[in-house]
């Protein structure tokens, strides 16, 4: 089968099979070398060719904004576990959207995602270019030798990587490098908030998911601390105020006045607090990454993938599952749940419940009837008829068309919208969080406008919720909470005073 060709190349041909693609273009198959135009974060200082010989190398090609490049981290880090210093992972960032650009972010970004090995932000895409990069997340793998083995994209990888990092380090003949990298971990700002998700309002409290500290937080009108719900340790544990614990928690959601709903990002959990009885029970969710679209009767043996916001009508719980790209639907009630929109495809496409598709879903408001969308990676707005059972675009025109232009809906562009309110049947007002705004969509006239008061008073706005005549922001990047006065467009610090 392999007549004339020569071991070495034969061995290349099978790590590239194993690990999911094989080139014909040999261009391809070149040493690692690392670009002077790289920025290194997570490192006391840039990373140099010596450093990586003699190791086997993954290089885990990444945008900060998607979902599923954030799916893959608990695999690099167990093969880091695993393989230790003989093992070099990599992370290089080629950003997708302008944002994404901002070293001081993504110095953020690397600690929020607790990545625990060098970065090198490939700003402009030499990297990707060079090895032929066409997916976030891609893994390109060399062998301690510095040849290119080959590379693979998406999710669940984790067993073709292992075996390949195996077979390499099984076959080189040299003396493997176990010196350890010059790892020097980012650190992110650490107030009261830490990186706040989304955000809820009621006539009582103020609910804020606390995403870093792994925690949510009641407080009153008056911004002083009633109930910290959670212990800060990132797992998934029912039980009391204390012991209970979350990951990552975004969409927070009355069902009543004193029941919370919480999507439990990091745990891939749907979960329930009772403010009465000061308890925090799973309605939904193994607490395991779902790896596929099986959705069971039951919702606590279904798998669930990054739930990151909720809508509620009529005890139906709309579920943005960000890492399917869909909307999923629970019955409290009857205690289902199933797919209700989105073929799972990452498109933007209109038409039936089942046809349509969405992009990394996370923002969700239901008005009447209406059920609106924010569709992040396509920086889009979509409206859902309940009634009526389809699926519109209200504004945004698909994965790679972004941007920052107000107007008329044809010409209007946004940036990676993660919120969205209606203040009334007509009326939107939605976080265009990488352009560091809010805007209002105006569905009559059929435009989009910046609320200039936020002009650089805003740091990616994650969540928002409407009180009243009041818009309650969770300012993400500035660790902090800030309420828009919509009757004067005043925007004010929400001041949150700790319990002593």
């Amino acid at each position: 089968m392999f007549r004339g060709v020569s071991k070495s190349a034969v061995f290349v041909v099978v790590i590239l099979s194993l690990i999911g693609s094989v080139y014909a273009n040999k261009s391809l198959a070149s040493d690692l070398t690392f670009h002077d135009s790289l920025d290194w974060f997570n490192v006391s200082r840039d990373l140099t060719d010596k450093d990586i010989a003699g190791k086997v190398v993954i290089l885990d090609f990444w945008t900060y904004g998607c979902v599923n490049c954030v799916h893959v981290l608990p695999d690099l880090h167990r093969l880091e576990e695993e393989f230790g210093d003989k093992l070099a992972v990599i992370s290089v960032h080629s950003p997708k959207f302008e944002n994404e650009k901002n070293p001081i972010t993504l110095r953020n970004i690397i600690a929020r995602y607790e990545i625990k090995h060098p970065v090198a932000n490939d700003i402009d895409f030499k990297l990707w270019r060079e090895y032929g990069v066409r997916a976030w997340p891609t893994f390109v793998v060399f062998g301690p030798d510095g040849k290119y083995a080959g590379q693979l994209s998406g999710e669940g990888k984790y067993q073709q990587l292992k075996r390949a990092t195996e077979l390499l380090l099984e076959r080189y003949t040299g003396k493997l490098n176990e010196t350890p990298l010059p790892v020097k971990l980012e650190t992110m700002p650490d107030g009261y908030l830490k990186a706040p998700g989304k955000i809820a309002v009621n006539d009582d409290y103020v609910v804020i998911a606390d995403s870093l500290h792994h925690r949510i937080v009641v407080t009153d009108h008056a911004g002083k601390v009633r109930f910290e719900i959670g212990n800060g340790k990132p797992k998934w544990v029912d039980g009391n105020f204390e012991t209970a614990s979350f990951y990552q928690p975004q969409g927070v959601i009355f069902k009543d006045k004193d029941t919370l709903l919480v999507a439990d990002t990091g745990n891939h959990t749907i979960r329930q607090i009772n403010l009465d009885t000061k308890t925090v029970l799973t309605l939904a969710g193994t607490g395991q990454l779902g790896r596929s679209y099986v959705v069971r009767p039951n919702p606590l043996k279904t798998d669930l993938r990054s739930p990151w916001a909720l809508a509620l009508q009529d005890d139906q719980l709309y579920i943005a599952m960000a890492g399917t790209h869909q909307i999923w639907k629970m019955d409290l009630t009857k205690n289902r749940l199933m797919e209700f929109a989105g073929s799972g495809r990452e498109q933007l496409t209109d038409g039936t419940l089942s046809s349509s598709a969405f992009n990394q879903p996370s923002g969700l408001y239901i008005q009447g009837k209406k059920l609106y969308v924010a569709d992040s990676e396509a920086s889009a707005i979509r409206v859902i008829d309940l009634k009526g059972g389809m699926v519109d675009t209200v504004v945004g025109k698909g994965l790679f068309d972004f941007g920052d232009v107000d107007g008329f809906f044809k010409k209007a562009l946004l940036q990676h919208t993660l919120g969205v309110v209606a203040v009334n049947d007509s009326t939107l007002i939605i976080a265009d969080t990488y352009n560091h705004k809010l805007k209002t969509v105006d569905m009559k006239k059929r435009r989009v406008d910046t609320i200039d008061v936020t002009a650089d008073q805003l740091n990616e706005p994650g969540g928002i919720a409407l009180w009243k005549n009041n818009v309650f922001i969770a300012d993400t990047n500035n660790q902090a909470i800030k309420v828009l006065d919509l009757t004067n467009n005043t925007l004010s610090d929400f001041v949150i005073t700790p319990p002593e």
